[in-house]
């Protein structure tokens, strides 16, 4: 049965913006129609930790500098976005709009159905295909500059050192544009890569400085965190955008094997990207912890949004990598991804 759901809600009173790293994968599953207004029952659901055991008992005030609660982190400081903040830069609209967006979203008892089995699920469509595409060209016409491109292991710091002096400092470098280290830095990435050990490198906007499209504030949405409880059996999901980013990878950017640690009780990754196949790489693979067998591959779907839990086979974090992107391809994998709590 399909019905129609219709959200309303005016971007007032939004949370502070930041962002993190991080990409996913799960199975398609069949669909469905339902609202997510409507109230639905399942006995028996399987609950995991609270919200609770992942927000810090003690939040920074208003006036203090905020240190990035990603991994990896950021390495410096910023100061916190104010809430009465209301201009989306770049963007050129007000999130004060009174903006009704009605569309379907697939039922969710077959999609339970696929989480039991495999604590990953795609859910598809997320927006209407005009909106989504419009998400979409907005970040793949973004220029260089928009974007950061951290380098991950930098060949210049002393990590040992900094394990020892400073251990909760994670050290990420990111190459502007023009910086002629840059094909050194990638060497070294490749090299560190080839023994095994993690290292990546794509482009990531950091929401501290560039506001992510509105559209993507249906994921903080109480209809939607909803919506993804009844799925996972997580209830009281929690959202904030600082444990949010948008990551683009082009030709010959990856994401090394690494697990999400204690990020979240659920990662997800919203697909952006268009027209993308196999042979281009990007594909995000999901591994067991042997850290070799591949259990779960997906080639980035548009207009799909993948969660998955961030605890497997009993283990906090599910090892995960994204291959890399195919040299000369002139296409690009875009996502919004990051945790809830």
């Amino acid at each position: 049965m399909k019905t129609t759901l219709l959200i309303k809600w005016i971007y007032k009173n939004l949370l502070k913006k930041v962002m993190l790293k991080g990409n996913v994968g799960g199975q398609f599953a069949s669909q469905q129609i339902r609202t997510v207004d409507q109230d639905i029952e399942y006995p028996n659901l399987e609950v995991g930790p609270t919200q609770n055991d992942f927000i810090p008992q003690v939040q920074p005030s208003q006036n203090e500098d905020v240190e990035s609660p990603f991994w990896p982190q950021s390495g410096y400081s910023h100061p916190p976005l104010q809430s009465e903040t209301r201009v989306r830069h770049g963007l050129g609209m007000s999130p004060d709009l009174d903006l009704s967006l009605s569309f379907k979203l697939p039922n969710p008892a077959p999609l339970r159905e696929q989480w039991l089995k495999y604590k990953a699920v795609n859910i598809t469509p997320i927006l209407p295909d005009e909106m989504a595409s419009e998400v979409h060209q907005y970040y793949f016409n973004q220029p260089r500059s928009y974007w950061e491109f951290p380098i991950h292991p930098d060949p210049y710091f002393d990590y040992a050192q900094n394990a020892i002096e400073n251990p909760d400092y994670y050290h990420m470098y990111d190459a502007k544009e023009g910086d002629p280290t840059i094909p050194e830095r990638i060497a070294h990435a490749h090299s560190v890569n080839n023994m095994g050990d993690f290292s990546y490198m794509y482009y990531r906007a950091s929401i501290q400085t560039q506001r992510k499209h509105q559209y993507l504030d249906l994921f903080s949405s109480q209809p939607f965190k909803d919506y993804l409880s009844t799925i996972t059996g997580h209830e009281n999901l929690h959202y904030e955008d600082d444990w949010t980013f948008v990551n683009c990878y082009e030709s010959g950017h990856y994401n090394g094997p690494h697990t999400d640690g204690n990020n979240g009780r659920i990662a997800f990754v919203y697909h952006l990207s268009k027209d993308w196949k196999p042979e281009m790489g990007g594909l995000f693979m999901r591994m067991d912890w042997d850290w070799k067998t591949v259990n779960k591959v997906v080639t980035p779907p548009f207009n799909t949004l993948t969660i998955f839990d961030t605890e497997w086979d009993g283990q906090r974090g599910a090892p995960h990598m994204v291959s890399e992107v195919a040299q000369g391809c002139d296409n690009k994998r875009i996502s919004y991804t990051g945790w809830y709590l």
